[in-house]
């Protein structure tokens, strides 16, 4: 767990929005985070980052 994770999971997330733009980005962030592992912050990085466009 770690940085990679994150990278994998911000990586996982464009590509899905790359081939589906209308995605639900909600149900996304929550697939990526189980899918890598990610801690509270990490999710919390993923909302700030596609939802908040922190």
């Amino acid at each position: 767990m770690g940085i990679s994770n994150l990278e994998d999971a911000v990586r996982f997330i464009g590509l899905e929005l790359k081939d589906n733009p209308g995605a639900d980005i909600v149900k996304l962030i929550e697939e990526a985070s189980q899918k890598f592992d990610l801690n509270p912050m990490q999710q919390e990085f993923l909302t700030n980052k596609y939802i908040l466009k922190k």
